[in-house]
């Protein structure tokens, strides 16, 4: 009605904590300004209805608070309830004490605000949908505004209908502009997590060669004496036929195994050997890597002949130059290019394509996560996401990645680029 869809609404958790301390600020400054218009100003007003409608506030936050360790975060559902419930006592106190005409009436943009940015689509137009209801039920039924003894302050009821628009209008506006940033932190942060998740995993792959080279020294010992007493038994049982056999077969068993891990220590070396590389190398290899290029050519053009930085063969930038080597495929027609060139200053790699090229609706925001063009059938997965995590792991390696496209739109082009100096620190 109001709002478009958020992601993942249904697994949106509210910390419990966070509610509670806005409900204490907010019973805080309602007593003291209702115990302030009574006692300080001695207007008339149904003071102590107000004040067990406080009361009532503190006892259930109370409770809240003590009991709050059992349940860290809420659901949606138990956060609507508890939203729900500080609209209907703020109406309350306002319908007692002078409706829209109270100053204090724009507080009912607080819940509806609150909802938006926490709680689901249903649940934060059901909380909108409410306010409106009782803003325009107060704008017109209420008891009269606090004021001195034997006087008594009416307005106009344009003035009534005026608040009433101005405080429609505000809760639609504001409620839109909090989703806005709520949407916009979501989406961030459910990108950073895939990013965080994608380069744990490169990781941990990475990792295994780390836990066979400490296989390998573990193991060669025992591997050794196991072999040793193999070939002993053999010379003390050679005339048992079935039992030589089974120490024949043991040997053989221990020989491999030490085949195996000697193989395994080799390709650790060899990958330590290669922890430095050059850009045209490491072009090289992720492209020979890739599984599927769809019978499409791949052009590698290196310019630096005469190459004079080499880089860590980081997992964040294997990562993210073969994400962007695999997007050039899948959008190219025939042919993509890879042109690496390292100049006295700096390093750069450009990755270009004979596609459609990037969309105008999008190329000024690439690098924001989850974009999708409207000019792309949508039964194409955007690749908002894909951009995002390997532009963010570029950047955490010193790196500046520009997004163009080719004149007339002929293709898309990606150029990293590296500071010599900052790329040899990697």
């Amino acid at each position: 009605m109001f709002f478009k869809d958020r992601i993942n609404s249904k697994d949106l958790r509210i910390t419990l904590e966070t509610l509670i301390n806005i409900r204490w600020i907010a019973i805080l400054g309602q007593f003291f300004t209702v115990s302030f218009v009574y006692y300080g100003l001695k207007f008339e007003f149904p003071y102590y209805i107000a004040l067990v409608l406080i009361f009532l506030s503190a006892i259930i936050n109370a409770y809240l608070e003590i009991n709050k360790k059992k349940f860290l975060t809420i659901d949606n559902f138990a956060a609507t309830v508890s939203i729900f419930y500080d609209l209907v006592q703020l109406v309350i106190l306002l319908f007692m004490t002078g409706g829209l005409s109270n100053p204090f009436s724009i507080l009912i943009i607080v819940p509806t605000t609150i909802s938006v940015t926490y709680l689901s689509r249903g649940s934060s137009q059901f909380i909108v949908t409410c306010s409106i209801i009782f803003s325009t039920v107060i704008a017109f039924y209420h008891m009269p505004l606090p004021s001195p003894q034997n006087q008594t302050l009416n307005f106009p009821k344009y003035y009534d209908i005026g608040m009433w628009l101005s405080l429609g209008i505000g809760i639609i506006f504001l409620g839109n502009y909090a989703y806005q940033l709520g949407r916009d932190n979501r989406i961030r942060s459910e990108a950073l997590n895939k990013l965080e998740q994608e380069l744990t995993n490169e990781k941990v792959v990475n990792s295994v060669g780390g836990i066979a080279a400490a296989a390998v020294h573990e193991l060669a010992t025992p591997l050794a004496t196991i072999s040793l007493v193999s070939k002993e038994l053999q010379k003390q049982i050679s005339k048992n036929n079935l039992a030589k056999d089974d120490i024949n077969l043991l040997i053989e068993q221990a020989a491999r195994c030490s085949s195996i891990l000697k193989d395994i220590a080799e390709k650790k070396q060899e990958d330590q050997f290669i922890a430095k590389v050059s850009p045209k190398e490491l072009v090289n290899e992720i492209v020979f890597s890739v599984d599927n290029k769809f019978n499409k050519e791949i052009n590698i053009i290196n310019k630096s002949l005469n190459e004079r930085i080499k880089m860590n063969k980081k997992t964040e930038i294997s990562y993210a130059i073969r994400n962007f080597i695999e997007n050039a495929i899948k959008f190219a027609k025939s042919q993509i290019e890879i042109e690496i060139d390292q100049n006295k200053k700096n390093t750069n790699i450009t990755i270009s394509d004979d596609g459609q090229g990037f969309q105008d609706d999008v190329i000024s925001n690439l690098g924001q996560p989850y974009l999708k063009s409207e000019k792309v059938n949508k039964n194409k997965k955007g690749m908002g996401l894909g951009v995002f995590i390997s532009k963010s792991l570029l950047e955490r390696c010193n790196t500046r990645v520009i997004f163009q496209n080719k004149k007339n739109n002929s293709g898309a082009v990606i150029k990293i680029t590296w500071v010599n100096s900052q790329m040899a620190n990697l």
